[in-house]
């Protein structure tokens, strides 16, 4: 294990991931293994929103062919507008409700469906320390703060948990985790 003083100087203390939400996404929970992130009751609800106007705009395409028999400009907005939505509402499910998932069972770490992709898995005696970032985000209707909870790895390099605007849950779920790891916390100023 290096030096957490040395690392501690190499790890950058800029977001992990640019962005982020300005509500929560994710909550922490115990399992038989460890511990595991679920999206939050607000996430599901987002989420949920870009899945039902995407659905709602591909019927009213599809209606609308179905009662003109026309390929018409309302006919491909309608569906190109639905489309839109479709994907956008696809990635939300399988990013944000990909399991982020800590298991002492099997050694791990890992952030979505494949369990060694060396970008979002380590093994747990890699972490050293638990990062906290804040970033503001500059959005249209004015700025708001979103907040990183990062794996600090013994190389110095990071793997981020979650990204979300309520500080408040980053701090006990990071405190949770530090004391059931026995892993020191770090916040970056940024």
């Amino acid at each position: 294990m290096g030096d957490l003083e040395t690392i501690k100087k190499k790890v950058s203390t800029k977001p992990a991931v640019s962005g982020g939400a300005n509500f929560e996404t994710h909550v922490l929970s115990q399992t038989r293994y460890g511990f595991k992130f679920k999206p939050s009751l607000g996430f599901a609800l987002f989420t949920l929103l870009f899945v039902s106007v995407a659905y709602a705009f591909l019927y009213a395409g599809i209606a609308l062919y179905i009662k003109t028999q026309n390929f018409d400009f309302i006919f491909s907005l309608v569906t190109l507008v639905g489309t839109m939505f479709f994907i956008a509402g696809n990635y939300l499910l399988i990013s944000y409700f990909s399991p982020i998932v800590f298991n002492k069972h099997s050694n791990r770490f890992y952030r979505g469906f494949n369990k060694h992709n060396s970008k979002k898995s380590t093994v747990l005696s890699n972490i050293v320390a638990l990062q906290i970032i804040g970033e503001t985000i500059s959005g249209e209707n004015g700025n708001y703060k979103s907040f990183e909870l990062n794996l600090v790895l013994k190389d110095a390099s990071r793997i981020n948990v979650v990204d979300h605007g309520k500080l408040k849950t980053i701090i006990i779920d990071t405190e949770v985790l530090s004391k059931h790891f026995n892993i020191p916390i770090w916040h970056a100023t940024s």
